[in-house]
């Protein structure tokens, strides 16, 4: 489905169903999310990759699902966070599937991941990577998305410690 349909769409349910000018939509950029619900910025975001790849009857009932929280927690506060009964109730009022989205029968990017990474004949993927945090193989701890010289330093490393420690 094209972004700029999506994004008439969803304003136009967003309007029909009475949900308040205090809500807005936003693209997100996430690969494994199709759609968020944010209760404390009242924001419904759609995944701009979820929304190209697929057609517009999963793209409509996703906006619907994404819909349904923010009704629900506009109607019954925290009590509607969630897949609960009021969540549901809410789905079933504006025609929303009431259960979450399973993404394996929906169009996903392929070869997407930014980081990839291969050690003791396994691969890594990562879209992004955290600040501060170091990954590493499991089976023998040689730290993973670094430059060839810093695995092979490691690498190294990890081979005289365990040389001296066996000793």
């Amino acid at each position: 489905m094209e972004l700029r349909k999506a994004s008439a769409l969803i304003h136009l349910l967003m309007h029909e169903h009475g949900l308040s000018r205090e809500w807005t939509f936003c693209w997100q950029n996430k690969k494994q999310s199709l759609g968020t619900c944010s209760y404390n910025r009242r924001e419904i975001r759609l995944s701009k990759w979820y929304v190209e790849l697929n057609d517009e009857d999963d793209v409509k009932d996703t906006i619907l699902h994404e819909l349904a929280h923010a009704l629900s927690y506009e109607r019954y506060g925290s009590r509607g966070i969630g897949h609960g009964i009021l969540w549901k109730k809410v789905c079933v009022e504006i025609g929303a599937v009431p259960k979450s989205r399973s993404k394996s029968d929906l169009n996903r990017p392929k070869d997407h991941h930014k980081y990839v990474d291969t050690c003791c004949g396994m691969t890594f993927r990562k879209h992004r990577l955290r600040k501060n945090s170091r990954y590493s193989c499991p089976k023998c701890h040689v730290s993973l998305f670094v430059g060839k010289k810093e695995k092979i330093a490691d690498r190294s490393a990890r081979e005289l410690m365990n040389y001296m420690f066996s000793a």
